[in-house]
């Protein structure tokens, strides 16, 4: 299992591009190569969750060193098997809580993350966004916007929702299914829906952006992300976590 991993074939990486024994092992035993993709996806999980993502990087390499002195596939499948055991019971990061008295909301997020504020150089004071490694391109994982007015008015004129014919849709993309949720002293809306991604190496290809907007009646919060990174369940709870402080 590589730390940057290619997905092809049974295994984490590309077979055709085999060069190692270890590697031509796992390539010719199918259950190896599934431990081997299994492992990889537990990693990547891992990465995301854990308190402290270098460390775990770290042993990750040292297993690699260790899983190579192996001679057979017995040693393989028990080494395997033990290491996803133990990425599983990585710790995980400790949630904390950004108040911010002057946008009037707060929020959870993993400690694993930190505070960008404001989200972009011409956004001003009214942003705040929550950033991450491994982001790629993208300038956050998620913003939160702060502005004046009702959900309707703020979900039409801000957020790329619109009304039609007494359904709520995302502008734009017919298909995406727009939902409703509440936390305490709001109400809100949001969806998945099909996004344009630049990429400078690639250029641009679709994404999916996840976009909300929170209100309580008088202010709301509108939220993104930039369609490559952001749909998670650690984004989601922060999304679920907004509390207006005013």
């Amino acid at each position: 299992m590589l730390i940057t991993t290619s997905w092809s074939h049974a295994a984490s990486f590309d077979c055709s591009n085999a060069k190692t024994r270890i590697e031509h092992l796992i390539c010719d035993h199918p259950e190896l190569g599934r431990l081997d993709d299994e492992l990889g996806n537990v990693f990547q999980t891992a990465l995301g969750e854990a308190a402290d993502p270098s460390s775990l990087v770290q042993s990750q390499r040292e297993w690699i060193k260790t899983r190579n002195r192996c001679i057979d596939v017995e040693c393989l499948e028990n080494i395997y098997s033990k290491q996803i055991a133990s990425i599983k019971n990585v710790k995980h990061a400790q949630w904390k809580t950004y108040s911010d008295p002057d946008l009037g909301i707060s929020f959870e997020y993993p400690g694993n993350r930190w505070i960008k504020k404001p989200c972009r150089p011409y956004s001003g004071n009214r942003c705040v966004a929550l950033a991450g490694r491994n982001m790629g391109t993208s300038d956050y994982i998620i913003a939160f916007e702060v502005v004046a007015g009702t959900l309707a008015k703020v979900a039409t004129d801000e957020a790329g929702f619109s009304l039609e014919e007494g359904k709520w849709v995302v502008s734009g993309d017919a298909t995406a299914e727009v939902e409703s949720f509440d936390g305490p002293g709001w109400k809100g809306m949001r969806a998945a829906s099909a996004c344009e991604v630049f990429d400078p190496e690639s250029g641009p290809h679709t994404g999916f952006c996840i976009n909300a907007v929170i209100s309580n009646g008088k202010r709301a919060v509108v939220t993104n992300t930039e369609g490559s990174i952001g749909d998670d369940a650690d984004t989601a709870r922060s999304i679920e976590s907004i509390r207006f402080l005013k």
